[in-house]
């Protein structure tokens, strides 16, 4: 069994919550093969080199996808009936939000300089899934303190698949080592 980790926005296959994962004990145990691709900033390259894991692991893959990670994985899964979970994810209903990021930034991890533009919010706009053909394949877990992405959106998104909802938190998902049986029980 293999596992695809697919970090957020302006960040990098060393974020945090990506560490912990990968130096998991459960994980460890499990003897899972676990993939951590540095995506690239433009959402149609990110698909595409997703794509590309996929089709080289025969479609034997599961998703864990962070913010907008977690939009890629629902997207991905969704479309080959794949397993995801998804961390505060990016949902259709959120990108109205994400024009704002139109522009220059630095990403958190590598310290590299690039420009979002309007053509890759566009593509994120082309291919959301406005409603989920397979909502029992995705797990999403949900901190109600996200200061970055509105949590109602993301309940009412997935209010037909499982969710773990947590009263407090963050975006970065505080806690998150604890919910790694949880996700490797569903995810297997």
């Amino acid at each position: 069994m293999k596992i695809l980790y697919l970090h957020g926005f302006n960040s990098s296959s060393n974020s945090n919550k990506a560490q912990i994962f990968k130096n998991s004990e459960f994980v460890k145990d499990l003897n899972v093969e676990v993939i951590f691709p540095d995506l690239p900033i433009s959402p149609e390259e990110a698909v595409e080199e997703i794509s590309k894991i996929l089709k080289n692991c025969n479609f034997n893959i599961s998703l864990i996808g962070s913010s907008l990670g977690g939009f890629y994985a629902t997207y991905i899964s969704d479309i080959y009936n794949l397993k995801s979970v998804s961390i505060n994810p990016v949902v259709p209903n959120h990108l109205s939000e994400m024009k704002d990021l139109i522009g220059k930034h630095q990403n958190f991890q590598t310290m590299e300089n690039y420009y979002f533009t309007k053509e890759m919010y566009s593509f994120l706009n082309k291919i959301k899934i406005n409603e989920l053909n397979n909502p029992l394949n995705h797990l999403s877990f949900v901190q109600l303190q996200d200061e970055v992405l509105n949590h109602l959106d993301t309940i009412s998104y997935y209010k037909n698949s499982h969710l773990c909802i947590e009263s407090l938190g963050s975006h970065k998902f505080n806690n998150f080592e604890t919910k790694i049986p949880y996700i490797l029980d569903f995810l297997i």
